[in-house]
């Protein structure tokens, strides 16, 4: 059984990785294509990563990210973000 996410706790692999695609302006629809998961799967990781990082949205936890140096600009892909499949 997985431990409930508690704010301040490290960032997961999986979460981080959201994370930086979301930051790179890809849709929940994308980000699993991209990770191999569901949207349900990217919803979580992203939820998990908001309590840990003590957001109250998914913008927010970005932004906090990105300020912590948890993620960097340099690890974003701003480029046009293409559809892939899920």
């Amino acid at each position: 059984m997985r431990r409930p996410s508690v704010e301040g706790m490290p960032l997961s692999t999986g979460q981080l990785a959201a994370l930086r695609l979301a930051a790179s302006g890809y849709t929940s629809r994308q980000i699993a294509g991209r990770l191999g998961t569901t949207e349900d799967g990217v919803h979580l990781r992203l939820r998990e990563a908001q309590v840990r990082l003590g957001a109250r949205s998914r913008t927010h936890a970005v932004v906090i990210a990105l300020r912590r140096a948890v993620i960097r600009f340099d690890e974003l892909d701003l480029n046009e973000p293409k559809e892939h499949a899920a």
